[in-house]
């Protein structure tokens, strides 16, 4: 049964196998399915909203401008984690990618070399929406990424210069502006202009983002994460084939080029601010030269909107459209804001027969709609052999029996997925897109010689075989992921063809196969294209077993078999989907006997139970508990966007889950059901006291436990989105009233999302949390969490730009087999990594932390949603929104918990300790006097600069001594001693001559 919900693909049904095939599930049961247009795009909207909250600068409301390229700049600035540095971690991890390999993030831009040949060349260029630029030589088996490490990842459009001897030259550029509005918060992925390689795809540099307006103006180059320029939003890119133009058509402006990208001018333009949410535009190129430019219907100046041609590039003609409806416009179109403030249309010229051009547009329509289903797409044929003549072919656009919400009639989600494209050799050989991939032999000329070929596969209604395939749920390895973007064809088998969209890239064999039968086109997902974008990972408890599972932004909740679950043979990197939809939090319990749950979640929400034996997948109904405070504007729908839940990760009965303010728990996460959670009432009256009982503003926001096996001294660290903390007390025994501990600092004030939470495996009292948004202190580390009023340090150090999204506290041994304590942050820059923070002496509430940055070149400046880890045995996963999930082993562990307290803060300046240091003013050395503390056995020596810079550090015996200081420049700088096991602490400023 086909089971629907939401947009871009958020669709709800169970799947399997890392190829999306074996037949290991019993149970399609279906979930949720939505109820309205209205709602899918609110779900839409509340997607880009979540993340803008988590970025804005609170005390501005906006994401602060240049803040993108002002965290790259510095990101550069960090130095690589390598041995033997001061406070680095002593050991290089080793990352290794996890994944998946079977299944691929957004992707809007993909294209062969034209001298493909399947051969000599087999190159492939590709991108998602987030995750850069990718390239193959063996024709989709690996891929590369190549996008400069240092730039904004966002692609959304590919252009390859056609001509003769200049096939190595391409083009790229990013924005993605359909399902968010341009003007306001929602516009997330924005591009940063154009990217130009010279020896095929190897390399890449962007071009001047300057661009002369029509008129003279300059238009500004632009700021990273503010829409102002046209360039944040490339809806494409051509290249002229008979003089190498290139025209870029981005949002509300066909900018052109003569020569190579040096220099830009607008050709055409509206007349108002490049800030409207409606302003896309297409543009095709004839291999005479001759140019075809759609303007969308919604564009706010009426006299530019529909299709212009021009053979110059400077002077165009109206064919097509008009503010009028059947005035000035050809028959019946509707392609206009009198019918619903068309956002989207797109055009394709048949290669074969260049005087036939299709042209596709957002109508206005619903086929949710009350007053019955209805396509959502108009289409248009053109034939230019004599005078212009246009066909209306919107008849024929896909509309099946029946009515499937979300899918069909023809659905395009306003305008987000939409796409038509031509065969090469059969001008009658048309591909029309949306949610699902449509293809028809006569041009759509009637609806006879229509098939269903890719996207959704379903149970179709008996005798309809046309349309697809029979019982074949979602099989991916015969049908295709839906919310089409792209389809390109073989240069050397025009019967071969990839389609792009929201599950990566898939590729066909034959586009032509015919289904007589039960079969549809066979597509097959181009493997190890890991671009996934994970909002939350988590793995498996038990040692050694490197089970993964990952929530997905678009592609459900997905599960890397390591260690062979499900099957003898470990899946690896080949992940299973076991929950669809927007994949939100996850966790996975301990093996039971032969059995183990994996616990998902969907978007506003929903969480579900899904229970691994040898060869099978069983689902369950829903798990959400009754009575749930509802989104605004929504039925059917509790939370936030992304759902957040937290099992403990080694007592995995005990689990929490999250609706707005209010916390549920369960420590029978293995049958609860919706009727038999508790509310921990007493956290919302903490959490949101202005409006306990159905406030939607203040939302909890991250969740940690103590480690180790369950004793009643256990406590849980809640955190807000409105920059709180609290500690609940023996949190699988409190009272449901019981009311938790708010221990938020004051000094440095916290404010923001607060985004993670990580608390030392072996010593609950030591706490790190990290804040996303811009503009705030963002990374807070205390020593005494579990005292009434805990001490809390700004800990950002060298690292005080990015957007943090996650973070870790990891106990090891060193090779001296000495306790070792290691912090890792994820940013929207990176992993980075430091280590025994307590062992830096503080500057009033900062301590300067030398972070250095993680896994070189394979996690490169990649934006780190989320992190795992398992103490057991060192085992440290990284998931990113946007190249997929890897992990790494961190050393030899040391997980020793629930040992009674933490190390208190020292005592300091005890003359029992070090009687003093002399002389305060010094040219060659500082000497120092021990007193009697002969449990002492080792001291550490420190010089630091008075802004708290390391710049040295000793460790010796506890006997008198002296410091070598010779090598410092003359200045102010500050000694401490401290003792190793940090009870004790010296500290002294003194002068160098």
């Amino acid at each position: 049964m086909l089971l629907i919900l939401l947009t871009g693909s958020v669709y709800y049904f169970y799947s399997t196998n890392p190829a999306e095939s074996n037949n290991l599930l019993g149970n399609n049961k279906e979930i949720e399915e939505e109820e309205n247009e209205e709602q899918k795009a609110f779900f839409v909207k509340q997607r880009w909203l979540h993340e803008f909250n988590m970025l804005k600068d609170p005390a501005t409301g906006i994401i602060p401008t240049n803040i993108r390229q002002e965290e790259f700049k510095l990101a550069r600035t960090i130095p690589e984690k390598e041995s033997g540095i001061v406070n680095g971690p002593n050991n290089l991890n080793t990352y290794s990618e996890a994944g998946p390999n079977n299944v691929g993030g957004r992707t809007r831009a993909v294209a062969y070399d034209k001298r493909f040949n399947g051969t000599s060349n087999r190159v492939i260029i590709a991108g998602s929406v987030s995750g850069g630029i990718l390239r193959t030589t063996d024709a989709g088996v690996t891929w590369t990424r190549v996008s400069p490490d240092n730039d904004i990842h966002n692609l959304s459009s590919l252009a390859q210069d056609p001509r003769a001897g200049f096939e190595d030259t391409w083009y790229a550029g990013g924005g993605e502006p359909i399902s968010g509005s341009a003007s306001g918060p929602g516009a997330f992925y924005l591009g940063f202009g154009i990217w130009k390689s010279t020896n095929n795809g190897l390399s890449w540099t962007k071009l001047t983002r300057d661009v002369i307006d029509i008129g003279g103006g300059t238009l500004p180059g632009g700021t990273l994460e503010a829409f102002d320029s046209p360039l944040d939003m490339v809806h494409e890119i051509v290249v002229n084939p008979s003089n190498g133009d290139v025209y870029v058509a981005g949002h509300r402006r066909l900018i052109r080029s003569t020569n190579g990208g040096t220099s830009w001018n607008v050709v055409f333009a509206g007349t108002t601010a490049t800030t409207s949410d409606l302003g896309q535009m297409d543009i095709v190129c004839r291999n005479d030269g001759r140019l075809y430019l759609g303007v969308n219907g919604g564009l706010p100046d009426a006299d530019r909107r529909g299709v212009w041609t021009s053979t110059n590039g400077t002077t165009w003609t109206r064919i097509a459209g008009g503010s009028v409806l059947n005035v000035d416009s050809v028959d019946q179109w509707r392609g206009n804001s009198a019918n619903g403030d068309s956002k989207r249309i797109v055009m394709a010229l048949a290669p074969s027969n260049q005087n036939i051009l299709y042209v596709t547009y957002e109508n206005g329509d619903s086929q949710a709609s009350s007053d019955g289903a209805k396509t959502e797409a108009d289409l248009y044929k053109l034939d230019a052999t004599g005078p212009n003549v246009w066909t209306n072919l919107s008849a024929n656009v896909p509309d099946f029996p029946g009515q499937m919400d979300g899918v069909d009639p023809f659905h395009v989600q306003f305008g987000y997925n939409l796409m038509i494209t031509v065969k090469p050799d059969d001008a009658n050989a048309v591909f029309l897109g949306g949610v699902n991939l449509f293809r028809s032999t006569n041009g759509f000329a009637s609806t006879t010689a229509t098939a269903w070929i890719g996207g959704y596969g379903s149970n179709f209604p008996a005798g309809l075989n046309i349309y697809g395939s029979q019982n074949n749920g979602n099989d991916i390895t015969k049908w295709s992921h839906p919310d089409m973007h792209v389809l390109v064809f073989d240069p050397s088998n025009a019967n071969k063809a990839i389609c792009a969209n929201d599950g990566g890239i898939q590729m066909t064999d034959n586009i032509m196969a015919t289904i007589a039968g039960v079969e549809p086109v066979s597509w097959n997902v181009l493997s190890n294209y890991q671009t996934l974008q994970y909002y939350h990972v988590a793995m498996d408890p038990g040692a050694n077993r490197n089970n993964f599972a990952g929530g997905a932004q678009d592609n459900g909740t997905r599960f890397r078999d390591g260690s062979g679950v499900l099957t003898t043979t470990p899946a690896n990197n080949a992940q299973y989907r076991i929950l669809s939809g927007d994949g939100a939090a996850v966790g996975i319990a301990k093996v039971n006997g032969t059995s183990q749950d994996i616990f998902s979640s969907t978007q506003f929400g929903n969480i579900n139970r899904v229970r691994l034996t040898p060869g099978n997948i069983s689902g369950s109904s829903t798990l959400r508990p009754n009575g749930l405070t509802p989104t605004p504007g929504l039925s059917n729908a509790f939370g936030d966007f992304v759902t957040y839940f937290k099992i403990d990760f080694d007592n995995t009965n005990d689990l929490y889950y999250v609706n707005f303010n209010r916390l549920f728990r369960t420590t029978s996460a293995a049958t609860v059901s919706s009727s038999t959670w508790t509310e921990l009432t007493g956290v919302r009256s903490a959490v949101n006291p202005a409006n306990p009982a159905s406030g939607t503003n203040i939302s909890i926001s991250a969740l940690e436990m103590t480690r180790g096996d369950y004793l009643s001294n256990h406590v849980l660290y809640i955190g807000t989105s409105n920059g709180k903390i609290f500690r609940l007390n023996d949190p699988r025994n409190a009272t449901a009233g019981a009311t938790p501990v708010n221990i938020t600092p004051v000094i440095p004030a916290l404010s923001g999302y607060i985004s993670d939470i990580a608390v030392n495996p072996n010593n609950d009292d030591e706490v790190m949390m990290v804040v996303s948004n811009y503009g705030v202190t963002s990374i807070f580390w205390t020593t005494n969490a579990k005292s009434a009023s805990p001490n809390w340090f700004n800990i950002e150090g060298n690292l005080t730009l990015p957007s943090f999204r996650s973070c870790m506290i990891v106990v090891k041994k060193d090779a001296g087999n000495n306790p070792v304590t290691e912090y890792y942050v994820g940013t929207s820059v990176g992993l980075y990594s430091a280590v025994n923070i307590a062992s830096i002496t503080p500057t009033g509430s900062n301590v300067n932390v030398p972070w250095v940055r993680e896994g070189g070149s394979v996690l490169n400046f990649a934006v780190i949603t989320s992190m795992d880890y398992r103490p057991q045995d060192n085992t440290f996963l990284i998931g990113t929104h946007g190249n997929g999930m890897y992990f790494a082993q961190t050393g030899t562990p040391d997980f020793r918990p629930n040992q009674s307290t933490g190390l208190p803060d020292p005592v300091r300046n005890d003359k029992n300790f070090i009687v003093k240091a002399y002389p305060t003013l010094a040219k060659d050395n500082i000497f120092y006097q021990t007193g009697n503390m002969f449990t002492v056995k080792k001291i550490i020596i420190r010089v630091h600069t008075i802004t708290g810079q390391q710049l040295m550090k000793k460790e010796t015996s506890y006997t008198n001594g002296s410091l070598d200081i010779r090598k410092l420049s003359k200045g102010a700088y500050l000694l401490t001693i401290t003792s190793d096991d940090y009870k004790q602490q010296f500290v002294q400023q003194f002068v160098k001559e």
